[in-house]
C-alpha cells in the first residue's frame, strides 16, 4: 500500500515573519494561504524550487479562498517580489508559477536561528528558498545567465514578431518561464502557428503549449 501524499512547507517560513507581512499586504486575507500552497506544490514536484503549472481554479479550491481570490494573490505577490507568474486569461487554464529565490523575508536565516535555536540548526539547507540555500544550490549547479541565453533571446524575439514590441520585467519573467517549461522547437512551432493565424497573444501560445503536451502524453500511455 503507497503512503499518502502529505502536504510540505518548510518550518522555517512560518517564523520568517512572510505570514504576517502577507495578512497586512495581500487584501482578503488569501496571501498566504495562496503562497504557502504554491511552496507546498514546488516541494512536492521538484527537488529544487521550479515551476508549479496549476489552475487557478484548482488552487483556490485547495486553499479554500473564493472565486477570484488567487489570482489577485498571486498578482500581489509578483508585486512584493516573491514570485514570477505566467497567468492566463481564465482561471480554467494552466498558470505557471514559480517562487522566487533568493526570496526575501522580513527575518532571514540568522535571525531566526538566533531566536529559535532549539528548532533550527544553523544549515542552509533547512533553509529552502533563502540567500543562503540559493548560495549552496548555486555550488552545485552552474544556472544559466539569461542576459547571454540565445535560447531566450530567440524567446523575446518571437514574442515581439508575434505579439507586439511591449516589454517590462514582468513580461520578462513570463517568458523565462515559457523559456525554461517548453522545448524550444515547440515554441518556434507554437509562434508560428499565431503568426499564421494573426494572433497577437501569448495566452493563446501558452493555451496551446499546453494542449499539445497533454496531447504527447496522451499518446504516449500504453
Amino acid at each position: 500500500m503507497s503512503a499518502e501524499p502529505q502536504s510540505v512547507c518548510p518550518l522555517w517560513l512560518e517564523f520568517s515573519g512572510l505570514p504576517r507581512m502577507l495578512s497586512a499586504k495581500v487584501r482578503g486575507g488569501s496571501g498566504w494561504p495562496v503562497f504557502k500552497k504554491l511552496v507546498e506544490l514546488d516541494l512536492a514536484g521538484n527537488l529544487i524550487p521550479d515551476t508549479v503549472e496549476i489552475t487557478l481554479e484548482e488552487l483556490e479550491w485547495r486553499c479554500g479562498v473564493g472565486a477570484g481570490a488567487a489570482r489577485k494573490a498571486i498578482l500581489s505577490l509578483r508585486k512584493l517580489k516573491l514570485v514570477t507568474c505566467f497567468l492566463p486569461e481564465t482561471d480554467e487554464e494552466q498558470a505557471l508559477i514559480r517562487i522566487r529565490v533568493p526570496l526575501e523575508t522580513p527575518e532571514g536565516m540568522s535571525e531566526i536561528v538566533a531566536k529559535w535555536p532549539a528548532l533550527f540548526p544553523n544549515d542552509p539547507r533547512a533553509f529552502r528558498y533563502s540567500a543562503p540555500w540559493a548560495e549552496v544550490e548555486a555550488r552545485k549547479q552552474a544556472e544559466p545567465n539569461p542576459r547571454v541565453d540565445p535560447v531566450l533571446q530567440e524567446v523575446v524575439d518571437l514574442y515581439f514578431n508575434t505579439v507586439g514590441l511591449k516589454m517590462n520585467a514582468f513580461i520578462l519573467d513570463e517568458l523565462k518561464l515559457i523559456r525554461e517549461r517548453y522545448p524550444l522547437d515547440a515554441l518556434r512551432r507554437q509562434f508560428r502557428r499565431a503568426q499564421q493565424n494573426e494572433i497577437h497573444s501569448l495566452s493563446w501560445v501558452v493555451k496551446e503549449l499546453v494542449r499539445s503536451r497533454q496531447k504527447n502524453a496522451q499518446e504516449k500511455r500504453p
